[in-house]
């Protein structure tokens, strides 16, 4: 089948000839399912700094054949079915009856352990959203042998790895044939040869530079096990665990989520009252009782609230989401939640409620055409991407909460909701990968994690470096999900420096500390100063994660 992907790129600041052309690095979001282009609109710029020579442009009385810096265009796409790549993908027929099935959901929150009635809601739902996937798309299927072969039978990640390999060498071929186009213009035809020879497109040779976040990291270890040979660099970044994805386990993600709660509570009476309104004196413990308290309250008193555009009632889901979404990106998301919780802390949902009803707000779109809809493409990607669950019984789901609820109590029924997702969904890929994962790759591969993030810890990154011979670990000091949601120059020069040079960590990896810390994001710049890259740092972290 064909398809139109959709890239966007971020030029680099020398042209395709000049000997400080680093070439082409590919950025992946993660999700399954986020948008690349997005990405690049949002942070290309910034990525840019962080990989480019830290050098200044100017080559006045330098020789630039011998130089080593590097200035890289930065790229992303959206992979098949997400977003601007067409055909489109959607489990609904329209925009509206998508949102509507949204609100239905948040309306019955997440308590699947708790709660038979909401349990076997969900399971009915999922069920209906798989049979509605497979009716609107006409698939062929495990329950519907006949149908068109239509995009959703290529989505799995393996169809991704075929498309980057696709880019990589359309690239060598657009290098090639822009170098000469340069050249010719050229009235100095001295180093002509040279640099036509150093910029041809290398057929079926070209190598993938490639920056990878958490589902990312999956894309990044199958492109790396599947096509070891085109291995140029590969930064892995917020590592998922290959072989539990592939099972469609989400079984080894949540073991530091609880810690970094915790954090939250030290890093809010290390603020004090005036940057962290839930301060209180008894110490960090008191902070993370009072959350307790308040998630408590709303499970048996669920909150009403007016917002502009009318009332609304505050769950504990609600606010048990509310709070996994900041533990992703610590630097705004523990001030938000930080405010919102103080508020709450009195029964006071006006800041929530504001922030709820916006995302309850309902558009109809001037086209009756199927919404793209992200929710349908992440399913149909991460269901398609191992085992079919449809013969899951409720009984082996519910020893798979326990396990998720010895790990995180709070946050394990939100998260089984990525799993619960397929064991209605029908529908088989085309092509599918799952492993075995690691080898050797023409360059070593470099996995970078946060000390704890909350949904591909540390442990993850270690194990999926055994696998891949020569490849190592860089470590930031911080909170967050990627080592991009906390900024640390450190680990920014370690990863430049890998695009640039290749150059790796010690065999023992590296620790990195961060520079700007939750709640003191000023004081921490005026201290550590200004510099370009702590500066594209910080306007990442200031929004991430992006979707």
């Amino acid at each position: 089948m064909k398809a139109a992907v959709a890239l966007l790129k971020v030029p680099a600041k020398v042209d395709v000839t000049d000997p400080r052309y680093g070439g082409m690095i590919i950025l992946n979001p993660g999700g399954p399912g986020n948008s690349g282009v997005d990405l690049v609109l949002k942070f290309g710029t910034q990525i840019q700094t962080i990989v480019d020579a830290r050098k200044d442009l100017t080559m006045d009385g330098m020789d630039s054949t011998s130089t080593e810096d590097r200035y890289f265009d930065v790229v992303s796409f959206d992979p098949r079915g997400v977003n601007n790549t067409t055909p489109s993908f959607s489990c609904f027929e329209d925009y509206s009856s998508q949102k509507v099935w949204q609100l239905e959901d948040g309306t019955l929150g997440f308590p699947l352990q708790t709660s038979n009635q909401i349990f076997n809601s969900k399971w009915a739902r999922a069920k209906a959203f798989g049979a509605s996937c497979s009716r609107l798309n006409n698939f062929p299927s495990e329950i519907s042998p006949s149908g068109s072969d239509h995009v959703g039978r290529y989505l799995s990640t393996a169809s991704v790895v075929r498309d980057m390999v696709e880019i990589v060498e359309r690239h060598g071929q657009w290098r090639e044939k822009t170098a000469r186009k340069l050249v010719s213009r050229r009235s100095n035809t001295q180093n002509k040869k040279a640099v036509l020879e150093r910029i041809a497109w290398r057929r079926g040779e070209e190598e993938l530079l490639y920056w990878g976040y958490s589902y990312g990291t999956f894309l990044g270890q199958s492109f790396a096990s599947m096509q070891p040979h085109r291995v140029g660099r590969l930064v892995l970044d917020g590592v998922v665990d290959a072989d539990d994805y592939a099972r469609v386990g989400w079984e080894t993600n949540l073991n530091d989520i609880d810690l970094i709660l915790r954090n939250f509570s030290t890093s809010c009476f290390s603020a004090g009252p005036l940057k962290c309104g839930l301060f209180d004196p008894a110490g960090p413990q008191k902070i993370h009782d009072k959350i307790t308290h308040i998630l408590d309250d709303l499970d048996a008193n669920p909150l009403p609230a007016l917002a502009p555009s009318g009332p609304l009632i505050i769950t504990h889901s609600d606010i048990t989401s509310l709070i996994f979404s900041a533990l992703y990106g610590a630097i705004h998301g523990f001030p938000e939640i930080a405010g919102i919780l103080t508020d709450l802390y009195t029964r006071n949902g006006t800041s929530f409620a504001l922030r709820k009803s916006l995302n309850q707000h309902i558009s109809c779109p001037f086209s009756s055409s199927p919404a793209y809809s992200q929710d349908s493409t992440s399913t149909a990607i991460l269901c398609g991407d191992g085992p079919s669950l449809l013969n899951t019984s409720q009984s082996s789901f519910k020893s798979y909460l326990t396990h998720l609820a010895s790990q995180s109590p709070l946050f394990a029924s939100g998260w089984a909701q990525i799993r619960l997702s397929c064991v209605g969904y029908p529908v088989r890929p085309k092509w599918q990968f799952t492993g075995p994962f690691g080898g050797k790759t023409a360059h070593p591969v470099l996995f970078a994690s946060q000390t704890l993030d909350p949904v591909t810890p540390l442990r993850n990154a270690e194990k999926a470096a055994k696998l891949f011979e020569g490849s190592r670990v860089l470590e930031t000091e911080g909170v967050g999900h990627c080592t991009i949601a906390m900024p640390s120059v450190c680990a920014a020069d370690v990863i430049q420096r890998y695009f640039q040079r290749g150059e790796l960590p010690p065999a023992e990896g590296t620790k990195c500390g961060v520079d700007v810390r939750p709640f003191w994001k000023e004081e921490d710049l005026g201290k550590n100063g200004s510099s370009e890259v702590l500066t594209a740092l910080t306007e990442i972290a200031e929004r991430w994660p992006h979707a």
